[in-house]
């Protein structure tokens, strides 16, 4: 009974073998049954352990699923070791080929391509039998591929191949993607994208406009904020692209979430893209350049050398007063360290150098390893001997290897330099005189009258005036052993009238003004805006009979347009004249109170004239309290006169 039980269930329930499939002992067919043959034993847990009854075994029949065979084609394509072999595979099974075995050639001929595991030439390859039977193979399957990415991967093959736009494989698959472009991820529309720029075709152009909208519509659904290298992408495309500030923000916000996940590549990557928008507190993105950057100073010695020189290179290139934020000191202190410690070569320094110059930064250490490297170097010059010694002429620096270093620089002069690069001559001859040296023969040239009047009298900028007419004094001043020509007395006034124009309105020198007239008796004791006949602009100049009581000056009202001259001034004889110059922030180097070398040569050649000067730190003077401004000057006006007395 026991047994039987069970028995009875399963024949209630109609599970396990069917009574009527079963031969029995009562059947007329003794054969056997060919159901029974084709079922598969397999233990079950049968459903009356549900009743807490014995479990039994049962028979249960399964469909015998059969194994597919190998693919030949894949295997075949496994032991291709060129394009030759992959051609003969094509030529074989031609008819066989779908599309798993259509992307894996396109893919493979790509590949031993670039690895110059090939014979063929672009030419040569697109009139090879077998390309073109796998073209017209692809022409065939395209139409039915699911999959938009293996439409891109035979895309790339063609269009690196160098095949026609206007051919007809290249026209189908553009076709094709163009019917399922709303299909493509975000890091397919990037890399389309940048494949239809190489193809001449209308229809390319009219993908390439498109791309762009079908990314900001599937931005914000489709960017995985686990994925930093498809960010960093999108960044980067979505500022090439002028994306919507929104969306960029958006992009910008998931990177700086996973900033701790960044790879070394990728910190360079995101200030690369950061560096192509102007004022970024604009867009709301700054946090994610300071983020990369403090990144970027902590990791300076891992990143690759190439990889650093470029990102410095951006850095310096977008520093501006507008947008001091792309200075990092620490970084510029890590750069300057390794640059030493590993003796980088000069074509890996220079533009080093030349950024530390854009920056105003200065790192003595740096500076001496650099002077000797140009001093000794056997490296031809990458750059102009001007970006090459702008970062000792910004820190006012001469090295021991100084002389060694100009001569060498000068070596790669000729005859015709100045005819060839003016500009860059000329600013390096002021360089030089920055550093008080004064290569006679360049500045001859420099100076010849018909280079001078070619180069001013066509779009000089107020920065050429004004260099020239700094070149023009301090060769005056030091260099009296000069016997060459020097620009015209025209010429000269000209530049004056230009210095004159441009700083004799300079409303935020206006407090130090008023400070100044109440720290010694009032307006008439301050007079504004003159020139020295050497063509330095004083901002302002008081006069001290001996005993320091103030002499007034100021005493006539005067044409603001009209130049006047501080050897001009009337009542002065007996006194001690004190020239106050003011200086902005950017006069000094971004990492110290020391004055970039152009402003020191002014200060050294006003002083050169017999005049005492008064150097005022404008940042310092605002940083200042209010009641703290008047004593600050008159102490800085006191002990000048204090040294002219002792």
């Amino acid at each position: 009974m026991r047994r039987s039980l069970p028995n009875l269930l399963n024949s209630y329930l109609k599970v396990g073998p069917k009574p009527h499939l079963i031969r029995t002992e009562h059947s007329d067919n003794n054969c056997p049954s060919p159901i029974k043959n084709q079922l598969t034993k397999v233990k079950t847990r049968h459903p009356s352990s549900f009743f807490q009854l014995p479990i039994l075994d049962s028979v249960v029949s399964s469909p015998t699923v059969p194994l597919s065979p190998p693919d030949r084609v894949l295997e075949a394509v496994k032991s291709a070791n060129s394009i030759k072999e992959i051609f003969e595979i094509v030529l074989k099974e031609e008819k066989n080929l779908e599309e798993n075995h259509l992307t894996k050639f396109f893919r493979l001929i790509l590949q031993f391509q670039n690895n110059s595991r090939t014979c063929y030439s672009s030419d040569a390859l697109q009139n090879h039998i077998g390309f073109i039977k796998l073209c017209q193979r692809l022409l065939r399957v395209a139409p039915n591929m699911t999959d938009p990415a293996n439409l891109v991967a035979c895309l790339k093959t063609l269009v690196f191949c160098q095949v026609a736009g206007e051919s007809r494989i290249i026209q189908t698959l553009l076709h094709l993607l163009k019917s399922k472009v709303n299909d493509l991820g975000l890091q397919q529309v990037i890399f389309l994208d940048f494949l239809l720029r190489k193809i001449k075709s209308p229809l390319a152009d009219a993908l390439v406009i498109a791309l762009p909208v079908v990314f900001q519509t599937q931005l914000e659904t489709q960017l995985n904020a686990d994925n930093i290298k498809t960010m960093c992408d999108s960044l980067r495309y979505a500022i090439d692209r002028r994306a919507s500030a929104p969306k960029v923000k958006f992009i910008a916000d998931s990177l700086l979430s996973s900033s701790n996940k960044w790879e070394n590549s990728e910190i360079c990557s995101v200030i690369w893209s950061l560096s192509k928008i102007r004022y970024l507190p604009d867009h709301g993105i700054l946090p994610l350049l300071e983020n990369a950057l403090d990144q970027l100073a902590k990791r300076v010695n891992r990143i690759e050398r190439k990889d650093l020189e470029r990102t410095l290179v951006a850095v310096g290139e977008n520093y501006t007063g507008k947008s001091q934020y792309w200075y990092h000191e620490e970084l510029c202190n890590a750069i300057a360290k390794r640059v030493v410690q590993e003796q980088w070569p000069l074509s890996s320094t220079s533009p080093i150098g030349r950024t530390f110059a854009k920056l105003s930064y200065v790192n003595f250490e740096f500076l001496d390893y650099y002077s000797s490297l140009i001093a000794t170097t056997d490296e031809k010059l990458t750059m102009h001997p001007h970006y090459l010694l702008a970062p000792f002429a910004v820190a006012n620096y001469r090295t021991p290897t100084f002389e060694k270093m100009v001569e060498q620089l000068l070596k790669y002069s000729a005859d015709n330099m100045v005819v060839n690069k003016y500009q860059q001559w000329f600013r390096f001859a002021i360089d030089c005189a920055t550093l008080g040296f004064y290569p006679r023969s360049l500045i001859s040239q420099i100076f010849e009258e018909s280079f001078v009047n070619s180069h001013f009298g066509k779009q000089a900028s107020h920065l050429d005036w004004l260099q020239l007419d700094v070149l023009n004094r301090s060769v005056r001043l030091e260099c009296p052993e000069y016997d060459g020509p020097y620009p015209t007395r025209a010429i000269t006034e000209r530049c004056h009238r230009k210095i004159y124009e441009a700083n004799v309105h300079k409303e935020q020198f206006v407090s130090v003004e008023k400070a100044l007239q109440s720290g010694v008796g009032g307006l008439s004791y301050v007079t504004t805006g003159l020139l020295t006949k050497h063509g330095h602009f004083v901002d302002h100049v008081i006069a001290m009979r001996p005993g320091g009581y103030p002499v007034a000056i100021n005493t006539a009202s005067h044409d603001p347009d009209t130049i006047r001259y501080v050897e001009d001034l009337d009542g002065t004889s007996g006194c001690q004249l004190l020239l106050i110059k003011i200086f902005r922030s950017n006069a000094y180097v971004i990492n110290g109170d020391r004055l970039r070398g152009i402003y020191d040569l002014e200060l050294r050649t006003l002083e050169r004239t017999g005049y005492d000067i008064v150097p005022v730190n404008l940042g310092k003077w605002e940083a200042l309290q209010d009641y703290e401004k008047i004593p600050f000057l008159m102490q800085q006006v006191r002990l000048k006169e204090k040294a002219l007395t002792l």
